[in-house]
């Protein structure tokens, strides 16, 4: 009786179907990578062509919204100092929106992986940021003075240039929302899946410097530096996993280094500015024209920045964003 059985139970058996190669594969792989990255890796594009297309959309929609606006705004008599402010919000919010529909189309992802939404400890890493960057510029006026880069023979006080240092301030949280979105945003992260991070902190970074190749005053080394500050800013991201940081790090390099210090930024001269500042020496070594980011006391600082942000244990990513990449 019992071996009529067990003869039943081996023929049962055999009659099972076989899993199909695709089951067979899906279990030990969900065991080895997180889910999202294996929806990453089974996605209708791979990561890099996703990329691809986010970078192309992302081009073709800011400028035709950058050549529509500004047209309009200028046309305004009540526009005065508003134009670029008004621009960058609507660049945000369209890169923000393009950022949604790719993870939504392409990805069948959350929003929340972008890393710029309001969970706890995004405050912290914004803090991080400011404090980085003021820090880090701080130390390379410091240094262009004692090299006779730039003097200061006074303060702007008045009520009306505080106000245009605020302004200026709102304008350039934008801008630096902005930059992050774009190079360490949707089209970053999904060549970090691609290629790795190393490859994907080059490209990036090549971008960031090449995209300020037409700026005024640039040089070969004030492209070398924008894009040693794009590998900062790209770091500052993927030992958070989120933007807070490097947005945080990006606005307050600006601002410090423009409205505070007085210096140009990136070669632009913005007004007005905290103090009176004379700019001298030698362009090399503290950047002329083109501000801190075209001298080599940049470089060195920015190195050092960029050694010890990838070797600090303080800097992870917070308990809720780590949820959510999970």
């Amino acid at each position: 009786m019992g071996d009529t059985e067990d003869k039943e139970k081996r023929e049962s058996a055999s009659e099972q179907p076989s899993p199909l190669p695709s089951q067979r594969d899906a279990a030990p792989e969900q065991g080895i990578l997180s889910q999202h990255e294996v929806v990453a890796r089974r996605g209708l594009l791979h990561p890099f062509f996703r990329a691809v297309i986010f970078a192309a959309s992302a081009y073709v929609l800011t400028s035709f919204l950058t050549s529509a606006l500004l047209g309009l705004l200028r046309s305004s008599p009540r526009a005065q100092g508003w134009p670029l402010v008004v621009l960058y919000v609507v660049l945000d919010l369209a890169l923000l929106v393009l950022s949604w529909f790719c993870l939504e189309l392409l990805d069948q992802r959350d929003f929340a992986i972008l890393g710029l939404w309001f969970y706890s400890g995004w405050a912290r890493e914004v803090a991080w940021g400011l404090a980085g960057s003021t820090a880090l510029m701080t130390i390379i006026v410091a240094a262009t003075l004692v090299a006779h880069g730039v003097s200061y023979t006074g303060m702007n006080t008045s009520a009306r240039t505080l106000a245009g240092i605020l302004s200026l301030g709102a304008f350039m949280a934008l801008a630096a929302a902005f930059e992050e979105i774009a190079f360490r945003g949707y089209g970053f992260q999904r060549l970090v899946e691609a290629v790795g991070p190393l490859a994907a902190v080059a490209i990036s970074a090549g971008l960031f410097g090449v995209a300020h190749l037409r700026n005024p005053s640039a040089t070969p080394l004030s492209t070398a530096n924008t894009a040693l500050a794009g590998v900062l800013f790209s770091v500052a991201y993927l030992r958070t996993r989120a933007l807070w940081f490097p947005i945080g790090l990006h606005w307050a390099w600006n601002f410090s280094q423009g409205p505070v210090f007085s210096l140009p930024v990136s070669g632009i001269f913005f007004q007005p500015t905290l103090l009176r500042a004379k700019l001298g020496g030698a362009s090399w070594l503290t950047g002329g024209a083109y501000g801190p980011e075209g001298g080599l006391v940049a470089t060195l600082v920015t190195l050092a920045a960029i050694v010890w942000l990838t070797r600090t244990p303080r800097l992870t990513p917070s308990p809720k964003m780590a949820e959510v990449l999970q």
